[in-house]
């Protein structure tokens, strides 16, 4: 064999192996919004008074407990912002005869669309029946309307939204799915604390029949994520109640997350790095693995299963001591493990921090690759497996972690 020969057989296989290890077991995603509903009345209140059935949940799945809406705390804004990614206002057009609202950068259905070429019935949007005053996906170059998801939608209330999902969602098994609770919030505006505390009674207990179904469903079972979540808070006491919102105030900012499904933690809590609902739509980027081009968002890694406490391209750990950082220093840190003289901290038997490029192995292009970091040619990766808990120095807590540096 000669050496062209083996330098492509060896590129091939470590092609192979990196495609392997990029993915997830996550096949379908759902993502439900309950509009307006007080964090002291969802996953606030530990006792789950009025969210029982997703309090019982969270024994198989994952809550972050420090997510927010720190922009635009009413409804218009903030739903378009959990597909869009990012905060922007709509715009005002006319579209088919009717005068309509629509996103002014793609959104998950479209990006989804786009890279793994779904069909319309393998993206839907279920909605109230709004009529025109439906929230449309947007008309950007390279996506828009041939990349919308398909629309369902139901009478006005959280049962008529359920029925509409359960019955397409168990027929077509979507890969990515937008579920639109809305009554909470009107029973919110109407000031009857019985109506709005049964709203999220309601509305809990049919999120969790939702889920319930999925696990019952031969296709979507153990490979279905559902993503819970609120577009805003309401006012805390000190800022008029829980019958309003769209202010600043914690009550309005401070939101419901919840993921569960089979790539993230079981029965687990966290609350750093702070969350944002535009997060959510980059994370389902990560998982169903289509790029998000335009969203601001970050992937909630924290949230992942088995994350482990590093930052990509920090090849020497900065010497253990906090905070870390990628420098100069740690591509010689990285040239002379390969010379057999650095000793590296390992994450479960793996030198995750010196695999730059995020192939899964520690091979010498990852020097090349981690000089062109510093070169501004590319990012630092990881590798899936081995998923870093800070991303970059902006995710990183104020104090090290008690397992800091986390070496075997």
């Amino acid at each position: 064999m000669n050496r062209l020969t083996k330098l492509i057989l060896t590129s091939a296989l470590i092609l192979i192996i990196a495609s392997l290890s990029w993915s997830y077991d996550t096949e379908h995603v759902v993502v439900v919004l309950i509009d307006g509903v007080r964090y002291t009345e969802s996953f606030g209140d530990t006792t789950g008074t009025y969210c029982p059935r997703l309090t019982a949940l969270q024994s198989q799945g994952v809550v972050h407990d420090s997510a927010f809406n720190d922009v635009a705390t009413y409804t218009s804004m903030a739903v378009p912002a959990t597909f869009m990614g990012r905060f922007y206002a709509l715009q005002d057009t006319s579209y088919l005869g009717e005068d309509v609202q629509f996103c002014r950068y793609p959104t998950f259905w479209e990006y989804a669309r786009a890279d793994l070429g779904l069909s319309d019935i393998d993206a839907i949007y279920i909605t109230p029946d709004y009529g025109s005053g439906t929230w449309l996906p947007s008309f950007y170059p390279g996506y828009g309307p041939d990349y919308w998801p398909s629309f369902h939608q139901s009478a006005n209330s959280d049962a008529a939204v359920f029925d509409s999902a359960l019955a397409v969602i168990t027929r077509d098994h979507p890969v990515i799915s937008y579920v639109y609770f809305p009554e909470t919030d009107h029973a919110g505006h109407t000031a009857d604390w019985n109506y709005y505390i049964s709203a999220i009674r309601e509305a809990d207990s049919l999120t969790a029949c939702l889920w319930d179904s999925i696990q019952a469903d031969p296709v979507m079972a153990g490979k279905t994520t559902m993503i819970v979540t609120n577009d805003h808070g309401r006012h805390d006491d000190a800022h008029g109640g829980f019958q309003g919102h769209g202010c600043d105030c914690f009550g309005c900012r401070h939101v419901m997350l919840f993921a569960i499904g089979p790539d993230f933690k079981r029965g687990d809590h966290v609350d750093s790095p702070r969350a944002s609902i535009t997060d959510i739509a980059t994370t389902i980027g990560e998982l169903l693995e289509f790029n998000t081009t335009f969203c601001t968002g970050r992937v909630l890694l924290e949230i992942f299963g088995d994350s482990y406490d590093y930052l990509p391209g920090d090849c020497n750990m900065y010497a253990g001591s906090w905070p870390p950082v990628t420098i100069g220093a740690d591509v010689t840190y990285l040239v002379n493990y390969f010379r057999g003289i650095s000793t590296p901290c390992l994450q479960d038997g793996f030198y995750a921090s010196g695999d730059a490029n995020g192939d899964c192995t520690i091979i010498g292009s990852d020097v090349t690759y981690l000089v062109n970091y510093f070169r501004g040619i590319n990012p630092v990766n990881y590798c899936p497996d081995y998923p870093p808990t800070w991303l970059s120095p902006e995710d990183l807590p104020g104090e090290a972690p008690n397992t800091w540096p986390g070496c075997e």
